[in-house]
């Protein structure tokens, strides 16, 4: 008899369940819910694949932009020619270092604040107020403290340390006199 013409991916697909599922222990699962690592694992392999692309992308990018100012190097070099030190003696021994060129020195800090946006690299933020901050009194947090252990920081607790050390110093007036870049509404 002929080799029926689903055998293969019916094999394969075989294969695929008997590593995937042959072995687990499923008796806590009962409503058969979906499995976390399973889930992982399959969109790690997107995401890396994603990233693969970026990151090729990017090395592309920095090594023509090496390319470049390298040969910008090489023509200046080349224009220079070379002088010759005649009748030095003594004096200081060893090379000096290569100072490092600045690629952006033709650009505006404008221009390149533009590009920096444009790319997505500079986002605005959003406004965020304390009161934005969700959360109550962590009353476990305070009778482990007061055991003297350290203890998981609340919302409440976090919000309170930033109104304390963040807020209330501003109303200083030596604040004020020391950063005069503050700003105060009354």
């Amino acid at each position: 008899m002929k080799t029926s013409e689903f055998f293969d991916p019916i094999s394969t697909e075989v294969t695929t369940h008997d590593s995937t599922w042959r072995g687990r222990n499923e008796q806590a699962n009962f409503r058969q819910r979906h499995d976390v690592e399973i889930i992982k694992e399959a969109k790690m392999i997107e995401v890396e694949a994603g990233i693969r692309v970026q990151v090729d992308e990017i090395m592309r990018e920095e090594l023509q932009n090496l390319k470049n100012a390298l040969d910008k190097d090489k023509g200046k070099k080349a224009k220079k020619g070379k002088k010759g030190k005649k009748g030095k003696k003594g004096g200081k021994k060893g090379k000096k270092g290569k100072k490092s060129k600045d690629l952006t020195a033709d650009r505006t800090p404008e221009s390149l604040f533009q590009e920096l946006v444009t790319q997505g690299i500079i986002k605005k933020p959003r406004n965020v107020g304390l009161d934005d901050l969700l959360g109550e009194f962590s009353y476990l947090g305070t009778t482990v403290q007061q055991m003297d252990k350290e203890g998981q920081p609340s919302v409440w607790d976090i919000k309170q340390l930033a109104t304390i050390h963040g807020i209330v110093p501003l109303g200083s007036s030596y604040v004020h006199e020391s950063a005069p870049l503050t700003k105060v509404s009354y």
